[in-house]
């Protein structure tokens, strides 16, 4: 067996979900192959680094902080503002909303138009279309 196969094999192998002969002969190879043993060294040491960091120790005040704030929530009575409070709120948006528009309408009438800036001219008036030949008979060939 060569290196690049044990390799491949070596997830297997630690897990132990690889086949009894294949097995055999990864183990003799790692008894043969000081680098492959190394590498399934690195692989275990790796893996135990990574279990230890997954491992959260809790907080011991946690849940006396937590049982505090349940005891200091149900003791105190959330403040809720009066339906009258939240109509006049209300009312006091809408009426600020419409005094914007109604300003803003104001204000684009204010403009003075500039004078005849839409009239045209006496002679585009008086020119008949009837007259004008279609460009495609002049353009047909």
């Amino acid at each position: 067996m060569n290196c690049e196969i044990c390799h491949k094999n070596l997830d297997e192998y630690r897990a132990g979900s690889l086949a009894h002969d294949m097995r055999i002969m990864v183990e003799d190879h790692l008894n043969k192959c000081k680098d492959c043993a190394e590498m399934l060294s690195l692989l275990n040491l790796a893996e135990k680094v990574i279990r230890k960091e997954k491992q959260q120790e809790p907080n011991p005040f946690l849940s006396t902080r937590i049982m505090t704030a349940i005891d200091s929530s149900a003791t105190t009575v959330p403040h809720s503002s009066p339906v009258f409070m939240r109509a006049i709120k209300s009312f006091a948006i809408l009426v600020s909303l419409a005094t914007v528009i109604y300003t803003g309408i104001i204000i684009g009438n204010l403009s003075n138009p500039a004078n005849n800036s839409n009239a045209l001219p006496l002679e585009l008036i008086l020119i008949n279309d009837a007259d004008i030949e279609a460009v495609s008979l002049l353009s047909a060939e």
